[in-house]
């Protein structure tokens, strides 16, 4: 498993990514946070510098990652980190083993570990017509997408195309607000991953694996406290949609400590794109934790 550390006093603090990235685009919050904390930031398996082995992916395989290394790497109870699908894992790990999570943090968190997020009743209630009749249209093209993506003569040179510099490069551009932060670093760290020996097959198993509970069914056994944290740009999560308005709305009915923190004009990747405004809302709040 491959992970980055800093610091070497305080509280401990695990930082998880997102799909397709790795712990580089903690880079900075990994420094400026080390300064107080004891701060790690992990490669979910599959992604980065951490094994890619062709198995059975599922949220579950990462939440039971996550707590072994609090267990047995970090050692003490830790304040859990993520963003997007490291949110999700997050939450899987506060759900599954109190033991191990101190506080989550979550940053525009993932309803699922992929594009097949589960439905549930009332998502697009109180929305136009058109968004209810959008979804079993959805359905079939992901359905589509994941047949496709099993026919290794047709997905492989698909994924050969998609993990190109131009085409990551032109990804996260989409994503980030500041185009500054799309650098060659970045994009290297995403390219360089892509390009090891068993990346394609677990790029397909992750995206045709289960996309799990979503954080809502997860939420009634999650008792730590939480913080959360929303650009309100993200157009992965947007904040206006069900996912993102549970979240918001979150910390009126959660019977624990919540705290929702949003951040204007920002995206899906805040903590790397506008790094400050992250770690000053983490060093802030980790400390009333204390």
């Amino acid at each position: 498993m491959g992970y980055r550390t800093n610091g070497e006093s305080g509280a401990a603090v695990v930082l998880i990514h997102g799909f397709g990235v790795s712990s580089y685009q903690f880079r900075e919050n990994l420094e400026a946070l080390g300064a107080n904390h004891r701060v790690f930031a992990l490669d979910l398996v599959g992604f980065g510098s951490s094994s890619q082995p062709d198995a059975e992916y599922k949220m579950e395989f990462w939440r039971d990652q996550v707590i072994d290394f609090v267990e047995n790497v970090v050692g003490e109870p830790a304040v859990l980190v993520g963003n997007s699908i490291g949110s999700l894992t997050a939450v899987h790990v506060a759900a599954e083993s109190p033991g191990s999570t101190k506080g989550i943090a979550l940053v525009n968190c993932a309803g699922g570990m992929n594009n097949k997020v589960k439905r549930l009743d009332g998502d697009f209630d109180g929305y136009g017509f058109q968004y209810k009749l959008i979804v079993p249209i959805f359905s079939a093209v992901l359905a589509l997408i994941d047949t496709v993506l099993k026919i290794e003569p047709i997905a492989k040179p698909l994924f050969d195309n998609v993990r190109g510099e131009e085409n990551v490069r032109g990804a996260l551009a989409n994503v980030y607000m500041d185009p500054s932060r799309v650098d060659d670093g970045l994009v290297r760290s995403i390219c360089d991953a892509a390009s090891r020996e068993g990346a394609f097959k677990a790029f397909v198993n992750i995206l045709t694996g289960p996309a799990g509970p979503r954080p809502e069914e997860l939420m009634p056994s999650v008792s730590c406290p939480m913080l959360i944290m929303w650009g309100t740009k993200d157009t992965i999560t947007p904040l206006n949609f069900p996912l993102g308005q549970y979240f918001y709305n979150l910390p009126k009915s959660r019977e624990f400590r919540t705290d929702f923190v949003q951040f204007d004009g920002e995206g899906h990747c805040v903590q790397d794109d506008n790094p400050r405004l992250v770690n000053d809302a983490l060093n802030d709040w980790v400390a009333t934790l204390n």
